[in-house]
């Protein structure tokens, strides 16, 4: 799992289970592709691919207080926001939910390291939506980067008891 979470948040159990996100302390998102806040599950992206390594990233932005995560360098849109209303510090979590996985951290914390960065976020904070963002008439690479943090994304469904038991039943099926 990756995300972020309160220094309330549980850094240990002695079973393989969501801990990130399991209650009020924890943001995270599973390797499942399922995000987890307060215990609720909710479907987000596809699971990871077994056996391959996949890169994560996670953008924590504490001005618009929302964590946005990348999977393969793709972004995959803001998965939680109104962080910024948490008083308590936010801290980088990565857990292991999965017998012999294996993780790298490359990077552990990044402010604006340029003036486009910063001209991004004033930019989004008024254009919400692709459709504004083409009105601009902006060149291509611009309105990419501009869109990377554009979410118009159906809403996510929470995932039932039902749907998660099928899951471990699907991933305990690709390890035998």
């Amino acid at each position: 799992m990756f995300g972020i979470g309160t220094k309330s948040a549980r850094l240990h159990a002695n079973a393989f289970r969501n801990m990130l996100g399991e209650n009020e302390h924890g943001w995270g998102l599973s390797h499942k592709g399922v995000l987890w806040h307060e215990g609720v599950a909710l479907l987000y992206t596809k699971r990871f691919r077994e056996n391959q390594p996949t890169q994560i990233g996670v953008l924590f932005d504490g001005i618009e207080g929302t964590l946005t995560f990348y999977k393969d360098g793709k972004c995959l849109g803001v998965a939680f926001r109104g962080l910024d209303q948490i008083d308590e510090p936010l801290y980088p979590i990565v857990c292991s939910t999965a017998a012999k996985t294996e993780m790298t951290l490359k990077c552990t914390r990044r402010e604006f390291v340029n003036l486009q960065d910063r001209c991004r976020a004033v930019i989004m904070r008024r254009v919400r939506s692709a459709a504004q963002l083409e009105k601009l008439k902006l060149p291509l690479p611009i309105a990419d980067y501009l869109s990377e943090v554009i979410d118009e994304k159906k809403p996510l469904r929470q995932v039932n008891q039902l749907e998660m038991c099928i899951m471990n039943y699907d991933l305990y099926e690709a390890r035998e």
